[in-house]
């Protein structure tokens, strides 16, 4: 296999946003510690499966998005990998099944309920898939596919009759990070869209997008500081100048592209937001920073988008 062909496999499967998906787990399973504590079980065997399992979902999902966009691509970006025929298009699609029906089956080892919402990415994938170049709406899919691993983590810790007797104090914190991470998501697509847009966009269409990035302020930093949690203040100052900067790198040179690669880096900062306040150890409380590195530091590699 040639070294363009590594690049081409590693491009498409946008495995440099990899750190972010572990971000995402991270909080999951912090999150579910810290409310099922006198029930959950923290297995380190059962934590590295966990991340494998989310690992193979995200980059099945995005093989399964370039297979399914082959017409789109052929039209208006022929140098990728598979309207070029560096890479057979059969191929990827059964790179895709073998990762998402393996990631399936290792989460549902671990945890049945984890099972259950990681079936629920699956089809929020296939939904985004199938919809994402001629239904606007279906970036909530998408938004719900990374919002899902926030419950997957979380129960991995149960079993499926701790599940079921758990009752739903943990339904509405679940349902605020979603939103706060759908919200970031969603003005990272609006502001490259404005950004990228040939008429003229007002300054209400400017800021809105702009709203959406600090989506995870409110949905994540406000209850805590709320409820005078001052250790809420470290990681959303770091948040806040992480976005700043980010947007007014934008503003400056124009290129979207970086715009996107960068806020993508950043969502461990998002989930930072909350597991700084939580964390139990040194260890957790450096990771997400660490994560973000990482993420810049495959962006080097191959391209996050």
């Amino acid at each position: 296999m040639t070294r363009q062909k590594v690049i081409d496999l590693l491009a498409m499967s946008r495995f440099a946003n990899l750190p972010t998906v572990w971000s995402n787990g991270l909080l999951g399973v912090l999150i579910g510690w810290t409310v099922f504590r006198d029930q959950a079980h923290l297995c380190p065997i059962c934590l590295t499966l966990l991340g494998i399992s989310l690992s193979f979902l995200y980059l099945g999902g995005c093989f399964l998005n370039d297979w399914h966009d082959l017409d789109f691509d052929t039209k208006t970006r022929p140098d990728r990998p598979i309207p070029s025929g560096r890479w057979p298009r059969q191929t990827i699609l059964s790179l895709s099944i073998i990762l998402m029906g393996g990631g399936l089956l290792l989460i549902a080892f671990v945890s049945p309920p984890a099972g259950l919402f990681a079936l629920c990415i699956i089809i929020c994938i296939l939904a985004y898939t199938k919809w994402h170049k001629i239904n606007p709406t279906s970036f909530f899919f998408m938004a719900g596919a990374r919002a899902l691993i926030y419950p997957t983590a979380a129960f991995s810790l149960l079993s499926w009759n701790q599940f079921t007797q758990s009752g739903d104090h943990i339904t509405a914190l679940l349902i605020l990070l979603g939103v706060g991470l759908g919200g970031y998501i969603l003005g990272i697509s609006l502001t490259a869209r404005a950004e990228t847009s040939k008429d003229p966009i007002s300054d209400a269409r400017k800021t809105f997008p702009i709203l959406c990035l600090c989506a995870p302020i409110f949905f994540f930093s406000a209850p805590l500081l709320l409820t005078n949690n001052g250790n809420a203040i470290p990681p959303l100052v770091l948040f806040i100048a992480a976005v700043a900067f980010i947007v007014r790198r934008l503003r400056a040179r124009h290129n979207v592209g970086i715009f996107v690669s960068r806020t993508l880096a950043a969502i461990p900062l998002v989930d930072y937001l909350i597991i700084f306040p939580l964390a139990p150890n040194l260890l957790v409380l450096i990771a997400c920073p660490l994560l973000a590195i990482a993420a810049l530091g495959l962006q080097k590699i191959a391209p996050a988008t």
